[in-house]
């Protein structure tokens, strides 16, 4: 289920990059900066994300092979 979660993030993040040009184009100047802050804010989330997940992974096995060792 923590993929679902990255995978759709990644299409929100991914979608906020192909309309930036268009935002800057037609919103006001305080709009546009709102826009990059949510747009920053969404990558910086995306990338803590991934790296929590690849974190949870090494833990998971890690744990996993001391249980079978024992």
């Amino acid at each position: 289920m923590r993929l679902v979660w990255l995978a759709a993030i990644s299409a929100l993040a991914v979608v906020m990059v192909v309309f930036t040009p268009y935002v800057f184009r037609t919103e006001s100047t305080w709009q546009a900066a709102a826009w990059l802050v949510m747009l920053a804010a969404t990558v910086t989330g995306l990338v803590v994300l991934v790296r929590a997940e690849l974190l949870i992974r090494r833990l998971d096995r890690r744990t996993n092979g001391d249980a079978s060792e024992t």
